[in-house]
């Protein structure tokens, strides 16, 4: 799993621009990408290219890599990407300085960028996000191109969240709460698709915006082992080789038909 994280991250980084910088070293950008507290790689990619791009930031930025290799030396001579991040994280982690020079940064990076979370997936791809309170002026969570986004347990804190989902793609969310000082909306196995707005306790349809209830990307099996009933995201299961039955733990090869 971290691994795959890693490759997600590596790879989304390559496609941002002004990312000569951040190809020089994708391991050390990979690593500050998984230190921002911000749900959702593709965001917090996102906000590494912005400091990189950020003159008076960007100088923070080698700083802090230039303190990592220089305080454990081994870092430059592992050559699995996996094990390399690790091995800064594990560093970071027990060197008082750094962590204070992290702690800046990521300080310095909210104070220059205005408060806005993004979520965008495309390309046929899947992102998740659990468990998280987002706080933002404002919040898009936006699928296009066969892609499908899913919340769950998610507190979304803004004035107004723009949900977009387009050429067959989807956002669904499970136990998710839309706040700002008006109200709240909460939506609890609701798929979305076109274009929808979330004001206060208000949901505004644009031609084509629809909620409907219930996962539209779910699918039933029977495990080969113990036969009980699996249920799943078809394309949540897509994105593994492999599957495991939440009941008797098994794991089996993916195949969809």
């Amino acid at each position: 799993m971290i691994k795959e994280q890693i490759t997600r991250i590596k790879e989304y980084l390559k496609e941002l621009p002004n990312n000569q910088i951040v190809a020089e070293d994708l391991e050390y950008f990979t690593f500050l990408t998984t230190l921002l507290p911000i749900p959702g790689y593709q965001q917090a990619a996102q906000v590494i290219n912005k400091l990189v791009a950020n003159h008076n930031l960007s100088l923070l930025v080698s700083e802090l890599r230039h303190s990592i290799y220089q305080t454990n030396k081994r870092i430059s001579t592992i050559e699995n990407d996996v094990e390399r991040i690790q091995e800064m994280a594990n560093t970071v982690s027990i060197v008082t300085e750094l962590k204070e020079q992290v702690d800046f940064l990521i300080k310095q990076a909210k104070e220059n960028f205005p408060s806005e979370f993004i979520v965008e997936t495309e390309n046929s791809s899947v992102q998740t996000i659990l468990n998280h309170i987002i706080n933002a002026e404002s919040t898009s969570i936006i699928a296009n191109d066969n892609s499908h986004n899913y919340l769950r347990n998610v507190q979304i804190e803004s004035r107004n969240t723009h949900l977009r989902a387009t050429d067959h793609s989807s956002n669904y969310f499970e136990g998710t709460e839309f706040k700002d000082s008006k109200g709240t909306v909460g939506m609890n196995g609701i798929t979305q698709r076109g274009n929808i707005r979330v004001d206060g306790n208000s949901v505004s349809f644009a031609p084509g915006g629809q909620l409907i209830f219930g996962n539209q990307n779910q699918v039933n099996a029977s495990c080969p082992v113990c036969k009980k009933n699996i249920v799943a995201d078809r394309f949540i299961v897509q994105q593994s080789p492999y599957f495991q039955c939440p009941q008797c733990k098994n794991v089996f090869e993916t195949r969809m038909h």
